[in-house]
């Protein structure tokens, strides 16, 4: 789908989209969207959007919102984040809006995220695809280890031979990215945040990170568990082969793949430190 510019008033800077589901809870959403509206930067719109049926609370408290920021859209189906995440760039694209940022329903975004992260790409017009350090926390809220991502073009490139080189909610887009690259891939297994920098990468965008914890990423209690197995070694082995097919990555990115794989027919008490002690 070819994405362009209409010709029409320019909206605010910045666009926030952000999916949730049955699965989301009230205590996390409410954290989520709070530092959102929260943002030392304001000028921006934040979208939303149902994947399907949520709880009553949750529905509730968005629906119950006093912010004219806030745009709320329905679905009864669970399609999937990429299939959400591609209805909610088909409202956005064609408002013109300069910059569209990620956001997930149980994660929380520091106060000044978008404002350094704007600030960052003002100074940096090549870079098309900005995220950011982020601290991982438990449940409870505690943390659990502290993410770090390259900072440069470069790094990200190389990074992203063996692994991901962006924390998929922490991202900003430059509109130009989405012109590039397209909309999220629906014929992955999972990883769509994958394809998608692949996709950038494959279109000449430049990618870069902010070297500051501007985000809390919540790993649930069924963190592991959801990752790993044969199905989910199946579907890496599956998705990096094409990866790095489309990227012309040498052989050693296909060694990285397998062994990613592998590690995922781990326990999750071995995938717990590998995740801890590899990165």
């Amino acid at each position: 789908m070819e994405i362009t510019r209409e010709n029409i008033q320019k909206p605010k800077t910045l666009a926030v989209i952000m999916s949730l589901y049955k699965s989301d809870v009230l205590e996390y959403v409410k954290l989520a969207t709070e530092s959102i509206l929260n943002q030392s930067y304001s000028d921006f719109d934040f979208y939303i959007q149902y994947d399907g049926y949520v709880q009553k609370d949750v529905d509730d408290y968005l629906s119950g919102l006093k912010d004219e920021r806030i745009h709320i859209n329905r679905r009864d189906e669970n399609k999937g984040l990429a299939y959400s995440l591609n209805e909610l760039l088909r409202i956005v694209m064609p408002k013109n809006y300069d910059f569209i940022a990620r956001m997930d329903a149980d994660d929380i975004s520091m106060p000044e995220r978008f404002e350094k992260q704007i600030a960052y790409m003002e100074s940096h017009p090549e870079t098309e695809c900005l995220g950011t350090w982020a601290i991982e926390i438990k449940s409870d809220g505690s943390e659990y280890y502290r993410k770090q991502m390259p900072e440069k073009h470069e790094g990200c490139w190389k990074q992203f031979m063996i692994r991901d080189c962006m924390i998929h909610p922490t991202v900003m887009f430059r509109r130009s990215y989405i012109e590039k690259a397209g909309l999220y891939s629906l014929d992955t297994y999972f990883g769509e945040d994958t394809m998608m920098w692949a996709q950038g990468f494959a279109a000449g965008c430049k990618f870069a990170n902010v070297p500051e914890y501007l985000f809390k990423f919540r790993l649930n209690d069924d963190f592991f568990n959801r990752r790993r197995g044969w199905k989910h070694a199946k579907g890496i082995l599956t998705l990096r082969w094409k990866v790095n097919n489309m990227l012309h990555y040498p052989l050693k990115a296909y060694l990285y793949a397998m062994a990613y794989a592998g590690a995922k027919m781990m326990p999750t008490t071995i995938l717990n430190l590998i995740y801890k002690t590899a990165r």
